[in-house]
């Protein structure tokens, strides 16, 4: 599947979505219902009621793209985003493997290393 290269933000659309909506339509949910500006780089993810189909939208700096799946066999997994958000966050490995039909709940990620702070003056003797 072609998507944008490099780290790029994914918002996942929170409630069911009719399939027939096209580019112009998940660039206005983009914007309006999610908060945030579809030309800037980010992927934007909806689903179908019955979870058997994904859109995904993003602008490529030149167009609007879409692209859709549709599971032959099964449901996506859908991670639950939390009431009252707008949309849910997820990665691109967790995009790979939502698409492939993975339940990605029972994944578990290793806590992110973050290097230790240290003062200007921190190895400076007293």
């Amino acid at each position: 599947m072609l998507m944008p290269s490099g780290h790029f933000k994914i918002f996942m659309y929170p409630r069911p979505l009719d399939m027939r909506a096209g580019a112009d339509r998940l660039a206005y949910l983009s914007k309006e219902e999610i908060g945030m500006n579809p030309y800037q780089g980010a992927v934007f993810l909806f689903f179908s009621r019955d979870r058997s189909r994904a859109k995904i939208y993003f602008y490529d700096g030149t167009g609007s793209c879409v692209f859709s799946k549709r599971l032959e066999r099964g449901r996506f997994k859908v991670p639950v985003v939390a009431h009252g958000l707008k949309c849910g966050i997820i990665a691109s490995n967790e995009l790979s493997l939502l698409l492939e039909g993975v339940d990605t709940s029972k994944l578990s990620r290793p806590k992110a290393w973050l290097p230790k702070k240290e003062g200007p003056c921190k190895s400076e003797p007293s």
